[in-house]
Formats: structure tokens, sequence, C-alpha cells
């Protein structure tokens, strides 16, 4: 079926289910998180390889995505969606039952492939079925609820606490929740036909939307580099450990307010243009934030930062969507996420090496440097392409 031929209403319940669907895999991602963390912590489990463990899901991520159009030809978007979603789940009952964490990196290696493709594919999904006047605004209300629903997953594991198989049924039951939307999401998943094959393999949307990809690998980077290493910088620069906790708070508290608005933007103005604005502000606020220290500046600073680095991926994916088309798009997609993975495993790196070679604000102007890269390769190719179209 072609997109062409959608209602209007078979148009708004493909969105709403995979919206649906993706907050419910958030709230139980957010919460399974620590809940894995927490555990291993308990096991007496080093500091390094808990974190190593962790990232055993990014390379999972990582080494799926070339193969993501090939399994949608072979197997549809519906069935790959609740093969991927039952696989997830199956690897988090999976860790419950063999508490050791040598057997959980092969189980997060699968987790992490089962996820990124749960999340190309509800992408595409939103990106295919939205209206150009309104892409941007629909993508800022599905990454603000994304949000929202991972910021209520470690609430959950609070109320049930962290110990025994009720967080993991809890868990589980949640994503399970997901499977749902899915089902009556009606012939919007026809989107995806067995017979359509992208032009280009998804390593080559790299190189066709640099700019895009770019911004997901920037903001890969500082959120994981944000979420992993901004308590520990916190600390070193005097604050107490509750209110460098409060810090992600704030940064997260950013990025949720921003997404709407920020899509509301994409709207309305040139997009690249945003994606650069984006990146000048957040590199001016984190760059500020020595300046700032031991003063009540800190947590607005840290507020703007998240708020307007979150942009990246959400006016990216917009831009995403409005430059590439049909089949090409999951596999754009797919790279786009790529990217993002590959900025993730960057990110803490650079952190860490710049921490250590500028002590004590050698994060920030690491985060600074990598905004402002961004921003003048994304400002160097806006110029050529407003030359090229005169």
């Amino acid at each position: 079926m072609s997109e062409h031929t959608l209602s209007a209403s078979d148009r708004r319940r493909g969105i709403a289910s995979a919206i649906a669907s993706l907050t419910a895999v958030a709230m139980g991602l957010g919460a399974s998180l620590p809940l894995l963390a927490l555990e291993l912590d308990r096991q007496g489990v080093s500091p390094f390889l808990n974190g190593l463990s962790a990232t055993a899901a990014a390379v999972g991520g990582l080494l799926v995505t070339p193969f993501l159009p090939k399994l949608i030809q072979t197997l549809g978007t519906r069935r790959l969606l609740l093969m991927a979603l039952w696989l997830s789940i199956s690897c988090l009952m999976a860790c419950y039952a063999l508490p050791n964490v040598w057997f959980w990196f092969p189980i997060r290696f699968l987790n992490g492939a089962a996820l990124v493709i749960l999340f190309v594919l509800s992408e595409t999904l939103i990106n295919q079925l939205a209206v150009e006047a309104t892409r941007g605004r629909l993508i800022g209300l599905y990454a603000t609820v994304l949000s929202i629903g991972f910021a209520i997953g470690p609430a959950i594991l609070v109320a049930v606490g962290g110990v025994g198989l009720l967080p993991y049924l809890i868990i589980a039951m949640l994503m399970g929740l997901a499977s749902i939307p899915i089902w009556f999401a009606g012939p919007a998943m026809s989107h995806f036909s067995s017979h359509d094959s992208p032009s280009h393999g998804v390593i080559a949307f790299i190189r066709i939307v640099p700019t895009v990809t770019l911004a997901a690998f920037t903001f890969g980077a500082l959120e994981q580099g944000t979420l992993t290493l901004m308590p520990i910088y916190g600390i070193r620069v005097g604050l107490s450990e509750q209110t460098a906790a409060l810090v992600l708070s704030a940064f997260a508290a950013g990025n949720i307010v921003s997404q709407i608005p920020l899509g509301f933007l994409a709207d309305r103005f040139d997009r690249r243009l945003l994606l650069i604005i984006c990146a000048l502000v957040g590199a001016t606020a984190i760059a500020c934030l020595p300046l700032v220290q031991g003063t009540i500046w800190v947590m607005p600073v840290i507020f703007v930062f998240g708020g307007v680095t979150s942009g990246l991926y959400t006016v990216g994916l917009t831009l995403l969507g409005q430059r590439i088309k049909g089949s090409d798009l999951a596999a754009a997609n797919a790279a786009f996420v790529m990217m993002y993975n590959f900025g993730g495993l960057a990110g803490p790196a650079i952190g860490g090496i710049a921490m250590q070679a500028i002590p004590p604000h050698g994060l920030p102007l690491a985060f600074a440097c990598i905004t402002l890269g961004f921003a003048g390769v994304a400002g160097w190719r806006y110029v050529g392409f407003k030359n090229a179209a005169k």
C-alpha cells in the first residue's frame, strides 16, 4: 500500500501506535538500566566492568543497523517490531535467571540489537506518516513523550524496589504492553513493503545526509557524556553528591521542555539553520559552566544546554524525513541511529580524557569543542547549499 492511499485517520492511528509503543518501551528501559547496574553493584562487580557490560548493548545496536533494510524486507514491519520487542523482554528475564556479569554480555548485546530495531522502525514510521507542514511538531511531541517515559522508569523502580523477581516482572509487563499498539496500528504498517528495497545501503546515508547524521553523532556524544561524567565533574568542582545528581535532572528537564517548541520552530524556519543555532547556543551555554560554578546559575545553564542540544536530534530527525522518502527512509534512519550510538560511545571517552588533561574544567570545554565542531561543519555545508541554490 502506498503512503498516499492512507486516510488521515489511518495516519493518526499509525503515529499514535508508534508513539504509544515506544513510550511503554522507554518506561521499561528507564527502569531496567539502573536495575541491572544496581544488581551488578550488589554482586561486587567493579564499576569499570559494570559500565563495560552496559556498552555491550550499544555494540549490538551498532552491528544490527546495516542489516535492518533486509530484515524489514524479509519479515515485514509489524512482525519485526513484535519479534524485537519480545526478544528484549526475553533478554530482561534472562538477566534475572542468570545473574552473572559474564552471561550478561551476550544477553545485553542481543537486547541492544532488539532495542535499535524498535526505535529505528518506530521513528521511521512516524516520519513516513508525518505531513510536512507539521513534521517538526509531531517529532517534537514524540521526543517529549519518549523523554517522559524514560523519566518515569526509575520512579517505577523506586516504587517496587530493586530486589527480587517483582521489578523484572513489572518491567516485562510494561514492555509487553507495547505490543498492543503495534497490533492495532492498522494499514500504516504496510508502508514498508517486503518488495521495496532502499537505493543505498545504511552506511551510504552517512555520506548522503552528512549534516543530519553528524547531528545525531554530536547529540549522542553530548547526552551520554553528560549522563556518565557530569555528576563526577560536579563533585570535582565542589558540589555535594545530591546537588551533582540534580544537575542531571536539570539536563533532562531541559530536554523534555524544549522538544515541542523546537519542533514548532522546525516547522517555521530553515531546519539546517536551526541546527546550527542549536549548536551555537549549546556550545555557548556549556562553555559558560566553569564561570558560574558555585552560583545559582549552574542549573539554568545545564537546563539550557540540555534543551537546545536535544534539538540536534529532534530537528535532525525532522530534516531527515524532509530529505529522504519512501523505502530509503528506514535505511537513512538506521544510519541516523547508528551515528547516535557511535557518538554515545565516543562522548564519555572524549570527556574522560579531557577531564584528566585539563582539570577540573576539561569536560565542559570538551563538550563546547564538540558542539562548535558540528556548528562549523553544518555552517560550511549550509553556505554551500545556499550558494548552489542560487
